[in-house]
């Protein structure tokens, strides 16, 4: 073979090759095209809150056939966040107001409400004297076993100290409230008997569930499986205010948003924000109906057009939710939990009484205050 064969025989070789390769990235592009994407949106709620997340963003993902997202449970990723979460792509969790940059806003949750029995409350109760009145016939009829559920957990009472830990404008007296929230919670238990001792929210929604009590007081998260057990009978109403014509209880709200791993392939990153975009923009006309939350946006087209008709159960449970909370960081969550939760034992067991509590619940809140400056 002449050199000048060679050279045209390398030369269509090497052209083989490259038509061979080039090909060959077509195929494995269309290939991984077909494949789509795969996301894991991790969230950390609760174990069967992911279903609820999935029937979100089940019409985005109809319009978008190449892509698919997992919904997990990841408990650490409230507080942890991707370190929580290895893996996963997307992270349902908690956020500060601080963090608004990064995260997109979702919803609104821990809020208290106060659930009821419609077979035995015509009207929710305004005031926690109208309820006690309401509660107190009831148990003298016989019908029930106890007037009010009211989980003795730290975190659900926080609402009943709302002024105290978190005062509204114009604040009030801070030892005179946490005074009049004691006398309400040991008359409950002590003196009318109506609310039964060392109830957790499980008992108290399994009371209500089972016909037991009038009323309880309860977690917004706790509305869906109340629901399937009461059906119609169950009633939502925002908390009574302490007095008569005074201010409504105040729940302690978290915000949620979902926020995007910062290290991801560029196929998957662009995938996680169109699935943020959707959630921001029309996700949000379904946050109420599919997740039971407030959304923290006004979604596209709210302003001047025809809302969906809601069931009139979806109307009072979101009015109950749109009742004043508190918007609180959660490092002063805490501290106010940590500050009440002994006291709260030794006043449950009978070992303070009102006045000593609520004078030890203020010198600790001042300690707090100027020792740590938390807000």
């Amino acid at each position: 073979m002449t050199k000048r064969k060679r050279i045209v025989a390398a030369a269509a070789a090497v052209g083989f090759v490259c038509l061979a390769l080039s090909l060959a990235v077509i195929v494995l592009r269309r290939a991984e095209g077909e494949r789509g994407v795969d996301l894991e949106l991790a969230q950390s709620v609760s174990a069967d809150f992911g279903a609820r997340v999935e029937e979100l963003l089940e019409p985005y993902l109809k319009g978008q056939p190449g892509v698919r997202v997992r919904v997990t449970y990841r408990p650490l990723a409230a507080e942890e966040g991707f370190s929580g979460a290895r893996g996963a792509h997307l992270v349902l969790r908690p956020f500060e107001p601080a963090e608004a940059d990064k995260v997109a806003p979702l919803f609104a949750a821990d809020y208290a409400v106060l659930a009821y029995d419609r077979s035995r409350v015509a009207e929710p109760p305004a005031s926690f004297p109208d309820l006690v009145a309401q509660a107190l016939a009831l148990k003298a009829k016989g019908d029930v076993a106890y007037g009010l559920a009211l989980p003795e957990e730290t975190h659900p009472l926080l609402p009943f100290f709302s002024d105290v830990f978190w005062p509204a404008a114009p604040p009030r007296e801070a030892k005179a409230t946490a005074k009049e929230v004691f006398t309400l919670l040991g008359d409950l238990r002590f003196t009318y008997g109506l609310s039964p001792h060392a109830c957790t929210s499980d008992c108290a929604a399994r009371l209500l569930a089972q016909g037991q009590v009038p009323f309880a007081v309860l977690g917004d998260w706790r509305i869906p499986e109340l629901r399937r057990a009461l059906g119609e009978r169950l009633g939502v109403a925002p908390l009574p205010s302490l007095v008569r014509g005074g201010p409504p209880l105040r729940s302690v709200r978290r915000t949620y948003g979902v926020e995007r791993a910062p290290a991801v392939a560029d196929r998957e990153a662009s995938a996680a924000d169109g699935v943020i975009a959707y959630l921001r923009g029309e996700g949000q006309k379904r946050v109420f109906a599919t997740l039971g939350k407030l959304p923290l946006a006004a979604p596209p087209g709210a302003q001047g057009g025809v809302a969906e008709p809601q069931a009139p159960a979806q109307v009072e449970q979101e009015g109950a939710l749109r009742a004043p909370a508190v918007s609180a960081g959660w490092a002063s969550v805490r501290a106010m939990e940590a500050a009440l939760a002994p006291l709260w034992v030794e006043f449950a067991d009978g070992r303070i009484g009102a006045e000593g509590a609520a004078r030890a619940l203020v010198e600790k809140i001042v300690g707090i205050r100027s020792s740590e400056g938390v807000n």
